[in-house]
């Protein structure tokens, strides 16, 4: 009897594995390649406005629908203050930013991209001047962790 209700139940566990139709399939499997680059190349020195660009491609085609909200904090004070900038779209999935960077340092820029398939929120670090001991540890921890985030030193 146990083996007749065992088999039963397989058979019914496999029937369902199959239900699954070749559209919903498609659909997980049709998942566009994207990719975002944060560009903090340009930003060397606190004080005046510097100029942050973020790239998005879709399948290598340019992104130019996205909805970007951008934060940045200094990573020392990331639970003590968040500032949030506006973006403007260039062309050819070029998005810039204005950031203000008050005093050398380690930072940390979030952006929250969304359009139509996309639903992303990458980090970048990237340092401005001279680091204090602090921002050094943080940076030594974190290479020793692997990370595949990205740096930048100025």
């Amino acid at each position: 009897m146990y083996k007749h209700l065992l088999l039963t139940a397989s058979v019914l566990f496999l029937c369902g594995c199959s239900i699954l139709s070749s559209e919903t399939h498609n659909k997980y499997n049709d998942i566009p390649q994207t990719d975002i680059v944060i560009d903090t190349e340009s930003i060397d020195s606190p004080g005046e406005a510097e100029r942050l660009t973020i790239h998005v491609l879709e399948d290598g085609k340019p992104v130019d629908n996205a909805d970007i909200t951008l934060l940045m904090r200094a990573a020392k004070e990331a639970e003590v203050w968040n500032e949030e900038y506006d973006v403007s779209h260039e062309a050819d999935g070029k998005y810039t930013a204005e950031l203000k960077i008050p005093r050398d340092g380690l930072y940390l820029v979030t952006a929250h991209i969304k359009s139509d398939n996309i639903d992303a929120s990458p980090t970048k670090f990237f340092t401005v001047g001279e680091l204090d001991m602090f921002e050094e540890v943080f940076i030594q921890e974190f290479r020793n962790d692997g990370e595949s985030h990205s740096h930048s030193h100025h």
